[in-house]
C-alpha cells in the first residue's frame, strides 16, 4: 500500500510539529500564518506509518536565472523525519517521489540547502554556489575616494527599487532567484534589521546593503553593486562605523574584487560551499541552454542513478540536442568509457553547466572522461559566466 501522499492544510499542524523538533524552533502563531500563506504554494510530501506522518518533503516553486533567462526551479526543503522512523530509507523514496513530480511539472532544476553535502550526492544534486565571507577589522575601515552619490534608508517601501538593483547585479550570475514582493517581505527583509540604497550621480538606485549592528559588530547580509561608483560609496559608507564597529563581515560573491580594491587588502576571507543543484530532466534542460553553437558534434554519456530517465546519449550540435535512449538497464548505464564522446554522471552536469566548475578541472579530476579535444571542445561552448546564491530556504 502506498504510503506517500501530497498533504493538505489539515496536515499543517503535524508539520509544524515535525519541523520544530526537526529542526529546534517554536514557531509563533504570527510566524505560522506567514508560513501557512507559503505553504499553500508548495507541495508537500508526507509519508506514513499507521496513520501518523513520519517523514516529509517541501517542494517550493521558485524561478531562477540561468545565463540570464528566467527557469523553473523545484526548491527542496524542510525535508524531516520523527527519530523513530530514521534509516528506514523514508526520505530516499521522498527524494525520488519529488524528482517525479517536479519533472511531470516541467521543471528541469532543482535547488536544496544541503545538511549534508555527501547525503545528496547520492541523489544526485551537486554544488553549484559558495560564497565568500570577508572579515574586516577597526583598523582596516580605510574610505575609498569619494564617490559621487548618496546613501538612503530603505524599507519595504523601496522594495521595487531595490529588487530592480539585485535582478541588474544577480542577473550577472546563474543560479540567483527571482524575487517577488512576499519573498522580500518575508525571506530578505527579515534577515537583516538595516537596510540602506546607494543613489548614484545620476540619480539612479545602483546599490544596496542589508546588515545588522549588534556587539559592536557589523553584520553585512547583502552587498549589492550594479557597477564600481556604487561599490566605493557602499564601502565608505561601511567605514563610516568605524566608531561603532570593533569588527565588519560582509557576505559576497567569490569573484567580488572588493579585497583588491581597498587600502589594506589583507583581510581574512573564507570561502564557504553553500547550495545544491540537480538537473531534474537533462533533455529539457538542454535544450533550452544557451550553448556556444560548434560545427562538430559533441556526444555526452550520462548515467543517472535515481532519475533514470536522464541515462542517455546526448548529441549537442548546431542544430540542437537529440537523445538516444538505450532500451536495456545495462545498456542505458553509461558507465564504460565511449568510444567517441564524454562520460559523466548527473551530479557533473549541474556543475558544469551552471558554472561553477569548468569542463577542464573536472576533466583534470576525472569527473569527466573523454578526449583532451572534446573537453576543449565543451569549454569552448559554455560561457564563463559563474554563479551566485543569495537567499536561503
Amino acid at each position: 500500500m502506498e504510503s506517500v501522499r501530497l498533504l493538505t492544510e489539515a496536515d499543517y499542524e503535524e508539520v509544524f510539529r515535525l519541523s520544530e523538533y526537526a529542526f529546534q524552533y517554536k514557531l509563533t502563531e504570527q510566524q505560522k500564518m506567514v508560513r501557512k500563506q507559503w505553504m499553500d504554494k508548495q507541495e508537500i510530501l508526507g509519508d506514513f506509518e499507521n496513520g501518523q506522518l513520519a517523514a516529509k518533503v517541501h517542494l517550493l516553486p521558485f524561478t531562477v536565472f540561468i545565463h540570464e533567462q528566467e527557469w523553473e526551479m523545484g526548491g527542496v526543503a524542510g525535508v524531516a523525519t520523527w527519530p523513530e522512523h530514521r534509516r528506514k530509507r523514508k526520505v530516499a523514496k521522498l527524494l525520488t517521489k519529488s524528482l517525479e513530480r517536479m519533472r511531470e511539472s516541467g521543471k528541469s532544476i532543482s535547488f536544496l540547502h544541503p545538511f549534508q553535502v555527501n547525503f545528496y550526492r547520492r541523489f544526485g544534486w551537486e554544488l553549484f554556489a559558495s560564497y565568500k565571507k570577508l572579515i574586516i577589522e577597526n583598523k582596516q575601515l580605510i574610505p575609498l575616494p569619494e564617490a559621487a552619490g548618496r546613501m538612503v534608508r530603505a524599507s519595504f517601501q523601496n522594495v521595487d527599487l531595490l529588487n530592480s538593483v539585485y535582478e541588474g547585479y544577480i542577473r550577472s550570475y546563474n543560479g540567483g532567484l527571482k524575487r517577488d514582493h512576499f519573498w522580500w517581505e518575508h525571506f530578505v527583509f527579515s534577515k537583516a534589521e538595516h537596510a540602506v540604497l546607494y543613489i548614484d550621480k545620476e540619480h539612479q538606485a545602483a546599490g544596496y546593503l542589508l546588515y545588522d549592528m549588534q556587539n559592536r559588530q557589523m553584520h553585512v547580509k547583502e552587498m549589492v553593486a550594479v557597477h564600481e561608483e556604487a561599490k566605493r560609496g557602499l564601502w565608505n559608507f561601511i567605514c563610516q562605523h568605524d566608531s561603532m564597529a570593533d569588527q565588519v563581515t560582509i557576505v559576497t560573491t567569490v569573484d567580488d574584487p572588493l579585497p583588491y580594491l581597498l587600502k589594506e587588502p589583507r583581510i581574512v576571507q573564507e570561502i564557504h560551499p553553500y547550495f545544491m543543484a540537480r538537473i531534474v530532466d537533462l533533455e529539457r534542460f538542454l535544450q533550452a541552454y544557451p550553448f556556444v553553437k560548434q560545427e562538430n558534434p559533441l556526444f555526452w554519456h550520462v548515467h543517472d542513478e535515481v532519475a533514470p530517465w536522464n541515462s542517455a546519449i546526448y548529441q549537442l550540435d548546431e542544430k540542437g540536442v537529440k537523445v538516444f535512449r538505450k532500451t536495456t538497464k545495462e545498456e542505458s548505464a553509461c558507465l564504460h568509457p565511449p568510444k567517441r564522446g564524454l562520460l559523466l554522471d548527473i551530479n557533473t552536469a549541474a556543475a558544469l553547466l551552471l558554472g561553477y566548475v569548468r569542463p577542464w578541472s573536472l576533466y583534470q579530476m576525472g569527473k569527466l572522461k573523454g578526449t583532451e579535444a572534446e573537453v576543449k571542445q565543451l569549454e569552448a561552448m559554455i560561457s564563463p559566466k559563474t554563479t551566485f546564491f543569495a537567499d536561503f530556504f
